[in-house]
């Protein structure tokens, strides 16, 4: 198993219960093992979260991701098998797409977007100023289409949750 993968593995069973314990009513931040988060979980286990990991943690724990990232997870029987290699992020009916990593579990699929040359920190931003504001959010990918709670995301987006310390 890679180095990578075994660091996200880490990290995702490091945040996977507390950030769904805070998110379970509506959109919530908070802050574990060197990373802030962002994020809103779904009744069906539909999670949409932004991470950002401060590089000194990262640099002194290699489980930590450093810099900005989103990570969507969505129930295996929302993808019917397949890995997308997009997720439309879709705010009051304007959708966009952002390109994802798929990675698969035993009952959810982890879709990751961090940075890139094709669509970075600078695309994204448009996608959090759209969602602090949005009456209605929509996840999508491949044939799933799934609604998430607007309940807290405003003040859960107030600061720049793509802005690393």
């Amino acid at each position: 198993m890679s180095k990578w993968l075994v660091t996200a593995l880490a990290l995702g069973l490091a945040l996977q219960g507390p950030v769904a314990l805070a998110q379970s009513e509506g959109w919530g931040t908070g802050y574990q093992m060197g990373t802030f988060y962002a994020g809103v979980s779904g009744a069906d286990g539909t999670r949409l979260t932004f991470y950002c990991g401060d590089p000194a943690a990262a640099r002194a724990n290699p489980a930590i991701a450093a810099g900005p990232y989103l990570m969507a997870v969505l129930p295996k029987t929302q993808l019917k098998e397949a890995l997308p290699s997009a997720i439309e992020i879709v705010t009051d009916g304007k959708a966009t797409r952002v390109p994802v990593r798929a990675q698969a579990g035993m009952e959810e699929v982890e879709l990751t977007w961090t940075p890139s040359r094709d669509f970075g920190v600078s695309e994204m931003q448009p996608v959090v100023a759209s969602l602090r504001e949005a009456k209605r959010i929509e996840l999508r990918a491949v044939d799933a289409s799934v609604l998430l709670p607007t309940e807290g995301v405003a003040k859960a987006l107030t600061g720049d949750p793509l802005h690393c310390p």
